[in-house]
């Protein structure tokens, strides 16, 4: 029939992962029919995504789509926005542009909870490099690649008035210099880097050729199609849209729709937990109870600090008429540092002794948030002022700046799951934040160390004070754990990266298998089996990048 269409691949979800997985395939494999399938327009040179410092005017465009959560019970009952790309290129065209790795314990966990060295922190090393080309020619090429498609730059070029005095207050703090803070060992202060570059974001779209590659836009899918075949069993053997019209793969269905639709996706073709798919009359094809489980995302809390009227009349912080505006700053996001610390081991293992008073390895000191040296939060200062969650909004009108405090390792998990069996219907997104003890030990920290570094005398001429939301204390360093818990449950909010829900040993394999069905992959950042200590975006792509190595190898095995 007219809407049926043969494919060799086809690829749900042009997004990060998407158009990466399916540029790299189409190079590896020129003779293969490769198609994407959007579920957003393809207008990824739209003036706002092109610029950076139109990122803000993206909330509220049709390039994004939004998630809210769930009221969540540890955060005031309030129900968060997230917010994910809904445009070709995904998330990679209205993120901030943050270019961070983590650390290689976070990757060396990832093989260890899969048994395949494969996703080791040397096993994806090779696929960060090729992504790359790093901003400094004489940087580490042990670490780095240099003849990548992706532009990267160092916040470092920029240089604010507040620069040097935020270099001495994080150092007085207790956060050394960390030369390089993609090197594998991501802990201390460091120049951000970024792919915001030459007053450019560089979307995946932008920087991955897709020719030869079949793109339709707005076509959102309904369903895989699964067949049983003899003595393979299930397999997928293309998709259905919303519109009832079909597409073939003679060879692999990939889903790319990132951490809330692709379980989505496979619950609404009948392959997740027996009980959802039940409560939702849908057929089960495949009982894999971990679809849409295991969810994690990182929170953060913003806080913002009034300036004293000298650090105001310099010019400070955005608002200001004299706030340097040339270009190499006017087309960025205004901040430059990145700050990663530990919690003590002390006071993670008596957080974790709280949440799970009957597990031995803990008591003996196994447990990886112990066992292994990792960055457990982030702090971001800009500046700027946010207007933030509640009653918590300031002008920005040159007078504050702010910190953002972050949880890279969270314990807590949340779930997606199905709000009904109608696919235009959006996903239940409950992501369970600030659950455990172990959360609110990492943000309590991470919180009392951006207080510790605005008390340092670096910057006691330069912070008058914080101004906290209508009605709440002003906390300091020495502020209590409930003062603390209070705030971040009026305030925080999501980094907005989830991930996690189709995880590797769980829902798919090594290889991103889909298990119990042939043919059908996932490949985006639902596969991640546990946290990172960065932003996601380098990882999907280095993921996307090593699947595509994978699919080939597969393909050239099996012809």
């Amino acid at each position: 029939m007219d809407s049926l269409r043969n494919f060799d691949y086809i690829i749900v979800g042009g997004g990060t992962a998407g158009v990466t997985l399916a540029s790299k395939l189409k190079r590896a494999l020129q003779d293969s029919r490769i198609l994407v399938l959007e579920r957003g327009t393809d207008q990824f040179t739209d003036q706002r995504i092109e610029s950076p410092e139109l990122t803000a005017q993206l909330v509220t465009s049709s390039f994004i789509a939004h998630h809210a959560t769930t009221p969540q019970p540890h955060l005031e009952g309030r129900s968060l926005p997230n917010m994910a790309g809904n445009v070709l290129s995904g998330s990679s065209a209205v993120n901030y542009g943050a270019w961070l790795r983590g650390h290689r314990a976070d990757y060396d966990r990832w093989s260890a909870m899969v048994d395949d060295p494969r996703w080791s922190y040397e096993g994806l090393l090779p696929y960060f490099k090729q992504i790359e080309t790093h901003f400094d020619e004489s940087g580490d090429a042990a670490v780095h690649g240099f003849k990548g498609p992706m532009p990267t730059q160092s916040a470092q070029l920029r240089g604010y008035p507040l620069t040097g005095v935020m270099h001495e207050a994080y150092n007085q703090a207790g956060f050394a210099d960390c030369e390089d803070i993609n090197s594998g060992d991501a802990i201390g202060l460091g120049y951000l880097p970024e792919n915001f570059c030459r007053g450019y974001r560089w979307p995946s779209a932008a920087v991955y050729d897709l020719k030869g590659v079949s793109v339709v836009a707005e076509s959102a899918v309904k369903r895989i199609l699964l067949d049983r075949v003899d003595r393979e069993g299930l397999r997928a053997t293309g998709v259905e849209l919303l519109d009832g019209s079909q597409y073939t793969a003679s060879r692999e269905v990939i889903l790319s729709c990132g951490s809330y639709k692709t379980p989505q996706v496979l619950m609404l073709s009948g392959i997740g937990p027996a009980e959802e798919l039940k409560k939702h009359g849908i057929s089960m094809q495949v009982e894999s109870p971990d679809v849409g489980k295991n969810l994690f995302d990182h929170m953060m809390l913003h806080q913002a600090w009034k300036l004293t009227d000298s650090a105001r009349d310099a010019a400070g912080a955005v608002g200001h008429p004299k706030f340097p505006s040339y270009p190499a700053q006017a087309s960025s996001i205004p901040y430059e540092w990145v700050a990663t610390g530990t919690v003590p081991s002390g006071e993670l293992q008596a957080a974790l002794e709280r949440d799970h008073p009957d597990d031995a390895s803990i008591k003996h000191g196994d447990h990886p948030h112990l066992t292994q040296h990792r960055a457990h939060y982030l702090m971001l200062p800009m500046y700027v002022s946010l207007n933030l969650s509640g009653n918590h909004e300031i002008p920005i009108d040159g007078t504050h700046i702010s910190t953002g405090s972050c949880i890279y390792h969270p314990t807590s998990r949340g779930t997606i799951t199905l709000k009904s069996a109608d696919p235009d219907d959006s996903s239940v997104v409950d992501p369970n934040y600030y659950a455990t003890e172990v959360d609110r030990c990492i943000m309590r920290h991470a919180m009392r160390m951006a207080m510790r570094t605005t008390e340092t005398p670096a910057l006691e001429d330069i912070i008058q004070c914080e101004t906290p939301p209508q009605g709440y204390p002003v906390l300091s360093s020495k502020s209590t754990d409930a003062e603390l818990d209070s705030r971040v449950a009026h305030t925080a909010l999501s980094f907005n990266h989830p991930c996690g829900t189709a995880a590797m040993g769980r829902v798919v394999d090594t290889e991103l298998r889909v298990k119990g069905v042939k043919g059908l992959r996932v490949v985006d950042a639902s596969v991640f089996p546990s946290p990172i200590s960065a932003t996601t975006q380098s990882t999907v792509y280095a993921v996307a990048e090593k699947a595509a190595d994978m699919i080939a190898a597969h393909f050239v095995k099996t012809a």
